[in-house]
């Protein structure tokens, strides 16, 4: 099993930064940042999963990179849309799941 180191986009970070923004509008500080530290060990996780995870059908998960892939997080409510560059996993989105269209 191969693994691969992690990139991040900066457009990632702004992504988690408003995730955990609307979770403080509707919880709590200590809340998003719980969300934020779980959603970013997910993200690690594809370390060892880019592999097992086929390039995605949706035309607006490949929006993103023609060969890119989508891993659905624990609670089912976001995406993480990601490709690999010889030994990157770069991740390239977070994308609610009610935006994955075909």
């Amino acid at each position: 099993m191969k693994e691969y180191k992690v990139r991040i986009l900066d457009t990632v970070f702004a992504d988690i930064d408003d995730i955990a923004d609307f979770i403080v509008s509707i919880s709590t500080l200590e809340h998003a940042a719980k969300y934020a530290r779980e959603l970013g060990a997910e993200i690690m996780t594809l370390r060892y999963l880019a592999d097992f995870i086929p390039e995605s059908r949706y035309r607006s998960v490949r929006h993103y990179h023609p060969h890119a892939k989508q891993l659905r997080t624990h609670n089912k409510q976001l995406n993480i849309i990601f490709h690999i560059e010889d030994d990157y996993v770069i991740v390239d989105k977070i994308l609610a799941s009610k935006m994955i269209i075909n």
